[in-house]
């Protein structure tokens, strides 16, 4: 998982940053972080967004595969 899949869990949403970041109990800044490349995704981080959202962390890392090795257009 990379930032951009982090931000389209967030909009997918429908949440602004401190929304997400609230959700989640870490900081705005860590968010804006991990969505600019600034910060990896920690694996707590996965394991809060996967047990907060919902969304299986090998799900995740499915489609992350897929849209990098270019045979899934997101």
């Amino acid at each position: 998982m990379n930032g951009d899949a982090v931000k389209a869990i967030r909009i997918s949403r429908s949440m602004s940053q401190d929304e997400f970041a609230e959700a989640l109990s870490v900081s705005r800044s860590c968010i804006a972080a991990v969505e600019t490349g600034r910060r990896r995704v920690s694996h707590t981080l996965r394991v809060k967004i996967a047990q907060v959202f919902g969304t299986g962390d090998d799900v995740l890392t499915a489609i992350q595969r897929a849209k990098d090795s270019d045979k899934l257009a997101l």
